[in-house]
């Protein structure tokens, strides 16, 4: 392995977000980009955080960044890791060895890298007392490395509704642990503004942008992970869903996820620069948020 890879990236800022909006790049935006090629994009298009998954890590390690020259890599392009993702297993039991391996690898990346919040799901159909004793050691065991638990609901998962998320977690009772809210979900499980007003702001943690065509897709699945749209390129109500957010106090950084076959066809900094632009023309629309 070398110790350095390089050269380093020459890294070129481009204003393309209002001063007062925190904007970060959700990991799946650029999904198949390499690590190294996901915080140029990042940072020519002016967001301030990223988000990784475990096989950003595996790809990075892969192409000879030592652990260390992560952490600088993203530094040096003025960028913070901000979520890590996707953890769908922690109902699970821990295996004869002890070990859950993604979520402890998103736990090892946690420390590593310093990020404050790890996001999940569930697809599993298990019974709620076991969703409810898991999910509270899963909270507590993030306590101890000082991350948030983001807890997101999906139209096709067994979390379908924002209604369910906010069951599992009112009842685990973790104080790290709230909602991540994404628009494209929100909109596809049948959420309403009226819905969101009954929101306290102390029940998010995360907001993610993203828009959806006039017409629901067949499958729902397949539509979430391949034919999502830019903020503002669909139908979805993101003024109102910001402006009702805004209205509960809710003060966030702003991500943009937005899975797309298209947009995975197109170099990365292009779809990041598309996707920053994409929000910087929603905020400034008359009427918005």
């Amino acid at each position: 392995m070398i110790d350095t890879p390089g050269p380093w990236p020459t890294r070129r800022r481009v204003p393309v977000r209002p001063a007062a909006v925190d904007l970060h790049l959700s990991a799946m935006t650029l999904r198949y980009a390499s690590f190294s090629d996901r915080v140029v994009a990042a940072a020519a298009a002016g967001f301030s955080g990223i988000g990784l998954g475990a096989v950003d890590y595996l790809d990075a390690r892969r192409s000879e960044f030592s652990e260390e020259q992560l952490a600088d890599y993203v530094e040096r392009h003025d960028l913070r890791v901000v979520e890590l993702e996707f953890l769908t297993d922690w109902w699970r039991d821990a295996d004869v060895r002890g070990v859950r391996l993604e979520e402890d690898l998103l736990f090892y990346l946690a420390d590593l890298l310093h990020v404050p919040q790890i996001n999940v799901g569930l697809f599993a159909d298990v019974p709620f007392e076991v969703q409810q004793r898991q999910f509270r050691r899963l909270c507590t065991r993030a306590a101890d490395h000082g991350v948030r638990i983001a807890l997101e609901f999906m139209p096709y998962s067994a979390l379908p509704s924002l209604e369910k998320a906010r069951e599992l977690l009112a009842q685990a009772g973790s104080g790290n642990a709230g909602l991540m809210l994404d628009a494209w979900h929100w909109h596809r499980s049948g959420g309403t503004l009226e819905e969101l007003r009954t929101l306290s702001a102390s029940e998010v943690l995360a907001v993610q942008l993203c828009d959806a065509d006039a017409t629901p897709h067949a499958d729902l699945r397949q539509e979430g992970r391949h034919h999502r749209l830019l903020p503002g390129a669909g139908v979805v109500d993101l003024p109102g869903f910001l402006g009702v957010l805004g209205q509960i106090g809710v003060d966030l950084p702003l991500a943009v996820e937005v899975l797309s076959d298209e947009l995975d066809s197109r170099n990365p900094v292009e779809v990041a620069m598309l996707a920053a632009r994409s929000v910087t023309t929603l905020l400034s629309a008359p009427g918005a948020a």
